[in-house]
């Protein structure tokens, strides 16, 4: 019986884990490079910022359905650019004379 528990906490510990670092994975394959135009609503549960490719100036939109980018709306303002690269867990958003970085690992680390 005790075997069976251990197996059990086992199994609910490493799959809790793999969920976490599924999620962590589909958050590093976001991108978004963008000038902003139109800020996000910060009080929205979905992101969406419009704008501008920097380097081809075509119009451009940003969205995502995770809470993380929401976190950094109010951060955000007309001129601002907003890079995440894709394949990594930072969010930066670039002002005329500041550079604001957001790690995902540190703010997991937190919650």
């Amino acid at each position: 019986m005790k075997l069976y528990i251990i197996l059990l906490l086992t199994l609910i510990a490493c799959s809790k884990e793999d969920h976490h670092s599924k999620y962590l994975q589909r958050m590093a394959d976001e991108e978004c490079f963008l000038v902003v135009n139109v800020p996000p609503r910060d009080n929205s549960v979905w992101f969406v910022v419009k704008g501008y490719d920097p380097i081809t100036h075509e119009s451009k939109v940003c969205k995502t359905h995770n809470r993380w980018w929401n976190l950094f709306a109010n951060e955000m303002e007309f001129g601002d650019t907003l890079v995440k690269k894709k394949g990594e867990l930072i969010f930066e958003i670039r002002k005329k004379d500041t550079i604001i970085y957001h790690d995902r690992r540190t703010i997991a680390e937190k919650l």
